[in-house]
């Protein structure tokens, strides 16, 4: 759900995606402690940020809430986002008013350390406020995790009534929309969620901390039933996958694990960070291998990049092969993100072609984060939206021992899209 309001602030606000590098940033001498003040490069307006909470000079521990006001005189269409850094290092993204989240302090070494916010407009980056601030949480060294992730088989579905996986992706941002499909999940109640990728703007602690849930808010309410599988913004930035294998407590790049009678699979098809995804990689290796050892009739696989879109983001043809082995052993259901909107094509074969006997693929980028344009057709889509803001959505299978009947259900309470997928082993 979306943020409450805490503490004042007087800014027009639109969503922006786009997020500037250090480089970028105009850096503009701080008028008082912990405000900034800059003029735009048009000399129309004026902005000026402040760090209103923690204090400057504050030694902090555990927890800490970070507040800040932005003040705007003269026209402008308001703050894209505001950006957080320590030490110059990139904390986390805020894309709503008011700019506030937790700062898990006790995730970093002890020390002094220098927060800055920054806010990014239309046309420039703004002024760049800092305070000074200490850790204190007895950390002489940065925190290391030391947990063991097991993948979850969900809650076993009530006498009579099927298995039910609700999944989506692209909606960890600490915006409405993300809120409202947060909502919509829980309010399905399913047995299993799958998570598929991006937590934004590129998956930091404190973001995974903030935008993903801290256990009770947002898409970490579900999280004793999620299975998760990473997307591209989670190695944004030099967090390089960091904040999702803290947050999922070293999470394997590649997993498997079986519910309800189902196989299914998570990858990670971010191939430079795998080790590529070719026929000879590890990847490649052991998914033939999992999948010659499965004995599941029904199989669901699942991960960021789909290999078929319609959308901005375009095809991600170097997962070409893997696709090839999912038809080779009859894979039922192939599950993508990336995509901001929801498609759903008709049954593929390994090189591509319709075949009832091929394999189904969704992409349900629709968690929340804003919804990207449908820029070609292809007559192998049996089913597109990317209409504002219906598409925000869920998408929920209900599996039985040889079937699974699909809907995809928008936050506001229509189904977009349903019908039936029988397995093929």
């Amino acid at each position: 759900m979306a943020k409450a309001w805490r503490g004042s602030l007087i800014v027009i606000l639109v969503l922006g995606l786009s997020l500037v590098t250090g480089s970028q940033i105009e850096r503009v001498q701080a008028a008082t402690t912990g405000c900034a003040t800059s003029t735009a490069p048009s000399g129309t307006y004026n902005v000026t940020i402040c760090i209103t909470g923690p204090a400057n000079n504050s030694t902090l521990k555990g927890n800490a809430t970070v507040t800040t006001s932005v003040t705007i005189s003269g026209p402008t269409s308001g703050v894209q986002h505001m950006i957080f850094e320590l030490n110059s290092t990139y904390v986390l993204t805020d894309y709503s008013s008011p700019y506030t989240f937790v700062l898990p302090t006790n995730k970093w070494k002890d020390g002094s350390y220098t927060l800055s916010a920054i806010a990014v407009m239309p046309t420039f980056t703004a002024a760049r406020a800092n305070i000074a601030i200490k850790f204190s949480n007895g950390n002489s060294s940065t925190p290391v995790n030391s947990g063991h992730f097991v993948p979850t088989s969900g809650r076993a579905a009530a006498s009579g009534s099927p298995f039910v996986v609700a999944a989506t992706g692209d909606g960890a941002s600490g915006e409405a929309n993300a809120g409202s499909v947060s909502t919509l999940l829980s309010s399905l109640n399913p047995n299993l969620f799958l998570y598929l990728g991006d937590v934004y703007e590129d998956g930091s602690v404190a973001e995974f901390y903030n935008w993903y849930g801290n256990g009770s808010n947002y898409f970490s309410s579900l999280r004793a039933i999620t299975d998760p599988t990473i997307g591209n913004h989670e190695y944004n930035n030099g967090v390089n996958g960091s904040g999702y294998f803290d947050y999922w407590n070293n999470i394997p790049n590649y997993y498997s694990f079986n519910a309800d009678g189902w196989h299914f699979i998570s990858l990670n098809s971010n191939g430079s960070k795998v080790g590529g995804v070719t026929t000879t990689s590890p990847e490649y290796v052991w998914l033939k291998k999992d999948l010659a050892a499965n004995t599941s009739p029904c199989t669901i696989v699942y991960y960021h990049h789909p290999l078929f879109n319609i959308g901005t983001e375009g095809a991600t043809t170097s997962l070409s092969s893997i696709w090839a082995l999912m038809a080779q052993y009859k894979v039922d259901i192939v599950l993508n993100g990336h995509d901001h909107d929801y498609q759903r094509w008709v049954a593929l074969n390994g090189s591509g072609s319709p075949s009832s006997t091929g394999v189904t693929e969704f992409v349900v980028g629709s968690g929340g984060h804003g919804l990207q344009k449908l820029v070609k057709t292809d007559t192998r889509v049996a089913y597109s939206n990317n209409q504002n803001p219906a598409t925000f959505g869920v998408l929920v299978l209900k599996l039985s021992s040889s079937a699974a009947q699909f809907s995809y259900q928008s936050i506001n309470g229509s189904v977009l899209d349903s019908g039936s997928i029988s397995c093929k082993n």
